[in-house]
């Protein structure tokens, strides 16, 4: 595959290789680059997944009736115990 850079790109690449010396030359850089950005898009896919995940069971629960419902005066006491728990964790450590 040959991929065609604006010469600007180009430029930059160019510069970038040489003051770090970090890649042998400019194919290394774009490789690198691109391989960086598919493993990128793999771990978003991923997080998304995860999140989607998260969210139907997180309907299921509340279709099975599984959640507590808060107000105004209850409200305060899930903060006090999601502090506290934080708390907890932190000298658990």
């Amino acid at each position: 595959m040959n991929v065609k850079l604006r010469p600007e790109t180009e430029q930059r690449v160019a510069d970038h290789v040489s003051r770090q010396r970090h890649y042998a030359s400019a194919d290394a850089f774009v490789e690198q680059a691109v391989q960086s950005l598919l493993d990128a898009d793999e771990v978003e896919a991923a997080a998304s997944d995860e999140i989607r995940r998260r969210i139907q069971v997180g309907e299921e629960e509340i279709d099975a009736g599984q959640y507590v419902e808060y107000d105004e005066t209850t409200i305060d006491q899930l903060a006090r115990d999601i502090h506290a728990r934080g708390l907890q964790r932190l000298r658990g450590r």
